[in-house]
């Protein structure tokens, strides 16, 4: 299967919230403090979007993944990275980033930024593995 990204604006919102809730879903008991997607609104979303932008994941023509993103004036932030379990180790996150990654340098930012719990390891692995560096740590 191929890894299709489509940016999507604040009207798709409530599908964003839906698939981004979907796979935070694994991490309600586990992560602590909990993570704020799980308790996010499709307004937080909107709000969120309209500060940046989004972009819904397709591997084949299943919905996979989402991601977004906001803009400061030096950089962009890249949040809610999100990956259906099943859609997990095909792509579909780097494909994210990457599509982030070339929309704010469309837009003149050339630095992405993106906060990584230390508990989970291999989603630091994957943002290293990206290219991207820690450049702070904090309990």
């Amino acid at each position: 299967m191929s890894i299709t990204i489509m940016p999507v604006g604040v009207d798709q919102a409530g599908e964003v919230h839906r698939i981004m809730q979907l796979a935070f879903e694994e991490y309600r008991e586990l992560l602590s403090p909990p993570t704020g997607a799980l308790s996010e609104t499709v307004e937080n979303v909107r709000d969120a979007i309209s500060d940046g932008g989004a972009f819904l994941a397709f591997d084949g023509d299943v919905l996979a993944g989402c991601a977004r993103y906001r803009l400061f004036p030096d950089h962009a932030y890249a949040e809610r990275v999100a990956v259906l379990p099943d859609h997990r180790h095909k792509g579909v996150a780097a494909a994210l980033m990457q599509a982030i990654e070339h929309a704010v340098r469309a837009q003149g930012i050339l630095e992405v930024r993106v906060g990584v719990r230390a508990s989970l390891p291999s989603n630091l692995r994957l943002y290293e593995n990206l290219g991207y560096r820690t450049i702070a740590s904090r309990p």
